[in-house]
């Protein structure tokens, strides 16, 4: 016992290799249960491609009851007419699909009868394997596929990849229909189709599947769940720098492991994770730099900023921040001249354009506008300006930035019904066990800035408001996700008020019980945060209020 309270207590801000051990645990226990049903690793990889009024026909061995197909789309939604014949000369028309979107399963109901199905192709469409049943639920061989006559093979050869049951495990979920079917396209060098954001979040996606040569959820999905991970890392360097003991440091990473929120939004094939792995990572190197004024901090704070950007122009409010932060630092220690802004220009302007520009001039493949120079690039920015700031669309799961520390309203990725009882669902929430100390623990920050001038609660203060505020003068749609690059901050905001109330009481208790109320919401909410099928009921006695919807 002795030599546990002395092992968290140690004081010191430099990582050894108790703190590499404790990470390493934390990371493992962490990454087990982030990694498990992250995604399946197996989905078709030919991908055939239709033209607007092409056709594909499908010829059975015989004539058979035609019940239902499950058809995988390729990286263009497929949009198409079916139609059955017994004879393949006339035609009846049965239905219209609309695909769920790039790699996802449809699981379509057609009820008809024939020798031959017909899909004729309204729009430009993808797919990557076909399969039928008949009234029995039974696998229907097809005889021959041909495409404008052509015979063809690459929509019936990977039938083990046909799932039994369809679910965000084989198919892409809410954005990832962008954000995957993009980073597919970075590993082909054809056009990309998600040009609304900057491309280095695509390209870090696109890693795993250019390795494997595999276009899977699991391959789409890992980056990002890496990001969720190294955050952890993160968090805790923090804390032992912030804190300057280890317990502390368990603390920050423990509490970020156990927010919901982080958890579902590390999971899904989108670009959030690194993002905010970036920007926690820059304003960690500026702190480091306040404290020990090595140029290399300020190096690394500047070279995160710029993978920040490079992510998604939302990147821009954590160099509010470093700014803020910056010039402080120079003024109160007198270090206002020609080398200190020569290196802020460079590592914090120069730097990031250079970075920036050049991800663009080496993967010029954008849908609308072929970088391929500055001036095409000025386009771009232009084009992706006017395309967020016109964004006028509703959403049903849209939020005001001012809601979102209450977690008023989630956000709904995923719903699947598996039978008359049970479903799975995926909603981006937040443990509300953190959420709701973490507004406390602002209004704390605030106080003790006020009444003590703290220099570590005017840091997180600058750092939270920077990261949120400038929400309240965006008039677009938004959503809670936005307020996820707070989430890490808020956290060692948390940590710092726990950490005084801890050395007033002498209780040092308080940190493990809080720490199992955390772990309660998180085990509770763990269906309807991974997609688990689990009774119908137990996910609606969730729904703590109206808003919540999953």
């Amino acid at each position: 016992m002795l030599r546990l309270k002395t092992y968290l207590n140690e004081d010191n801000i430099t990582l050894n290799y108790k703190d590499y051990l404790t990470m390493f645990a934390i990371v493992l226990i962490y990454g087990l249960i982030s990694f498990y049903n992250l995604g399946s690793m197996t989905n078709p990889n030919t991908i055939q491609t239709f033209s607007k009024a092409d056709s594909l026909i499908i010829e059975l061995l015989k004539k058979e009851d035609i019940i239902k197909m499950k058809v995988f789309n390729g990286d263009k939604n497929a949009e198409y007419q079916v139609y059955t014949s017994d004879d393949n000369k006339k035609y009846h028309y049965v239905t219209q699909i609309t695909g769920e979107g790039a790699f996802a399963w449809d699981d379509i109901r057609v009820a008809t009868k024939g020798k031959y199905l017909k899909l004729l192709f309204t729009e430009e469409s993808s797919l990557g394997e076909i399969a039928l049943y008949n009234n029995s639920k039974d696998l229907i061989k097809i005889k021959e596929s041909y495409h404008n006559k052509q015979r063809i093979y690459n929509l019936t050869d990977e039938g083990k990849t046909i799932p039994k049951q369809i679910s965000y495990y084989n198919s892409s979920y809410f954005d990832e229909i962008y954000f995957a079917r993009t980073a597919y396209e970075y590993t082909k060098g054809i056009e990309t189709y998600e040009w609304t954001h900057p491309p280095l979040g695509k390209l870090i996606q696109a890693l795993p599947i250019y390795l494997t040569k595999n276009m899977s959820p699991f391959n789409y999905r890992l980056m990002g769940n890496v990001s969720g991970i190294l955050m952890l890392v993160v968090s805790y360097s923090f804390g032992k720098l912030l804190f300057k003991k280890r317990k502390y440091a368990i603390f920050s990473s423990l509490l970020l492991a156990l927010d919901t929120f982080h958890f579902v939004q590390t999971r899904i094939g989108t670009v959030d994770s690194h993002l905010v792995l970036f920007i926690i990572s820059s304003i960690y190197f500026m702190y480091k730099f306040t404290e020990f004024s090595k140029t290399k901090d300020l190096l690394l704070s500047g070279l995160f900023f710029a993978f920040a950007i490079s992510v998604k122009w939302t990147g821009f409010y954590a160099g509010l921040a470093l700014a803020i932060i910056y010039f402080t630092h120079l003024f109160k220690n007198r270090k206002v001249n020609l080398e200190y802004i020569a290196k802020g220009t460079s590592f914090f302007v120069m730097l990031p354009i250079i970075f920036y520009l050049g991800l663009y001039l080496i993967f010029p493949n954008n849908r609308i506008n072929y970088t391929n120079n500055l001036k095409n690039i000025a386009i771009q920015q232009k084009d992706m300006y006017n395309y967020h700031s016109n964004l006028e669309s509703n959403h049903y799961f849209s939020s005001s930035w001012y809601t979102w520390p209450v977690v008023y309203k989630p956000v709904w990725y995923h719903n699947q019904k598996i039978d008359v009882n049970n479903r799975e669902t995926i909603t981006a929430v937040g443990n509300i066990v953190i959420w709701w100390t973490g507004i406390i623990s602002v209004l704390y920050l605030l106080i003790k800035v006020i009444r003590k001038k703290d220099k570590n609660s005017l840091f997180l203060l600058v750092v939270i408001l920077s990261l949120w505020l400038p929400y309240s003068i965006i008039g677009r749609v938004m959503f809670l996700y936005h307020y996820f690059p707070v989430v890490p901050v808020l956290t060692l905001s948390i940590v710092l008020m726990f950490k005084d109330l801890v050395e007033k009481t002498k209780m040092n208790i308080i940190l493990p019980i809080y720490l199992v109320l955390a772990l309660t919401f998180f085990i509770i909410y763990y269906p309807v945060i991974s997609g688990t099928a689990v009774d119908n009921n137990y996910i609606e006695r969730l729904k703590l209020f109206d808003s919540w919807y999953f």
